[in-house]
């Protein structure tokens, strides 16, 4: 089980973090490589470019019922299990960004890249709502959140 530590923030308020330092430190690291940014940002010969920030998007990938015991967390005696993906779990970016991979993957290097939490669509101004309508609706098939 990862402890609670209660972290003051800069307003003044208290905010807590779930400790998984040492299950990260057991945790075999996923090789996954990640795009560079300037392959994902790259806006010559496009008229249209948006950029979707896909909003939270760990807390949207389940954890499978066999995994959860290794994201318990206890607070005053009692203990409370992850069903979704927290922040601060080793190979939880990589995991998140083969999700989407995979969601996307009729759409990426055609019109979309995909950088971490970032999505970028980019087309002529005549296709543009079209493509951007595909994402959305890719999105909403698959539950992701924008923001």
């Amino acid at each position: 089980m990862s402890p609670i530590v209660v972290v003051p923030k800069k307003n003044g308020k208290l905010t807590f973090y779930v400790d998984f330092r040492k299950l990260n430190v057991v945790t075999k690291k996923d090789p996954y490589l990640f795009p560079f940014i300037d392959k994902v940002i790259n806006t010559i010969g496009h008229k249209v470019y948006t950029f979707l920030d896909e909003f939270l998007g760990y807390h949207q990938i389940s954890i499978a019922p066999k995994d959860q015991h290794k994201v318990t967390f206890v607070i005053n005696y009692e203990a409370f299990v992850w069903v979704v993906m927290p922040f601060h779990v080793k190979n939880g970016l990589p995991t998140y960004e083969k999700v989407v991979t995979n969601v996307f993957h009729e759409y990426i290097d055609v019109f979309m890249k995909i950088f971490l939490e970032n999505f970028t669509v980019s087309s002529k101004l005549s296709t543009h709502l079209e493509k951007l309508k595909k994402c959305f609706f890719k999105c909403r098939d698959f539950g992701i959140s924008l923001n």
